[in-house]
């Protein structure tokens, strides 16, 4: 999407860097409300437990997304200048015509959203709380490996697709790096949180019983190092519930678990991340770059004020549906 995204912003004089920056920091936080993400699966068995199933957890992390997504585009766009200056003005003579996607290329991406469905719902029938399934033979970490793998065969086999030619892709070569960083880091985090558990648990425990939205707080910080929504999830999670006493008897509080969860998307304050990286050798506008200061780059301000409305909205209604 990123190539489509300069090209277009650049059509119609717009700086490149606020639609890139709001795409690359929208798709970290919409990982926190995909039905498929290792993050929102992890964080799922940790909360069916304590009572908030995996359709209300979807309930309340995709509207919350998205409307956060939706009024910080709205208030960027709005408040930030956003002209190209006259001197690219020559992209816009420039741009490609428009094609047709290949029939192909539909089938594909019918066959994916069809697998999209089918892991919801089987994600959905074998929720506690729902029951359709039992005994569950597949939980959702293998389930979602499986579908995956075989909606891959299918478009294989069905799209006409030259296997060869997949590892040349950006998107290939973007989530290889992508896999080696989160690897590294995220044993790393991990190592280091289970060496500190028992003082984390400690602090935790009373901070958050007096201030619940500084574990927001502590999401964010935690995940601008881990690079990992789902790496964040099961490294403090786990400790937070116990700190906060949770238990099925007493689930009281649990609210802010979820409501607090988006927040484990702050991977693009340090502009490292392979996606930010990619938005920034895009833009040969030179409109999207990083700060000598290192934090003065374009996903700052989108990503923070993005996830800080997505956790105010979380705190409105997870109270409502929990």
């Amino acid at each position: 999407m990123l190539p489509v995204i300069v090209e277009v912003a650049k059509g119609q004089n717009i700086k490149p860097c606020h639609p890139l920056s709001l795409a690359v920091v929208s798709s970290q936080i919409a990982i926190t409300a995909s039905p498929v993400s290792a993050a929102v699966i992890a964080m799922s068995g940790f909360l069916e437990p304590l009572g908030v199933s995996y359709p209300i957890l979807l309930a309340i992390c995709i509207p919350t997304t998205l409307v956060s997504c939706l009024l910080t585009s709205l208030i960027i766009s709005t408040l930030l200048p956003n002209r190209l200056s006259e001197s690219f003005d020559k992209h816009t003579q420039n741009m490609p015509s428009h094609k047709d996607s290949p029939k192909s290329a539909q089938l594909s991406v019918l066959i994916f959203v069809l697998g999209i469905v089918a892991v919801v719902l089987y994600a959905t029938a074998i929720s506690k709380n729902v029951g359709w399934i039992k005994p569950v033979v597949l939980h959702r970490d293998a389930a979602i490996i499986s579908f995956m793998l075989s909606i891959a065969t299918l478009i294989a086999l069905f799209c006409k697709i030259k296997c060869g030619d997949l590892v040349q892709t950006s998107t290939f070569k973007a989530g290889l790096s992508a896999c080696v960083c989160v690897l590294g880091v995220a044993w790393l985090g991990d190592t280091f949180v289970k060496a500190y558990i028992d003082p984390i648990k400690a602090l935790a425990s009373t901070m958050l019983s007096h201030y619940p939205f500084l574990l927001a707080v502590g999401l964010f910080l935690t995940s601008m190092l881990l690079y990992s929504q789902a790496a964040t999830t099961k490294a403090l999670i786990p400790s937070v519930i116990v700190a906060m006493g949770l238990t099925p008897e007493h689930p009281h509080g649990v609210y802010i678990l979820v409501a607090s969860f988006v927040a484990t998307s702050a991977l693009f304050v340090l502009p490292t991340y392979p996606t930010l990286l990619g938005a920034v050798q895009m833009d040969d506008t030179g409109s999207t770059r990083i700060g000598k200061y290192i934090f003065n780059h374009p996903f700052f301000l989108p990503g923070v004020l993005m996830i800080a409305l997505s956790v105010g909205l979380g705190f409105l209604l997870a109270p409502l549906l929990i």
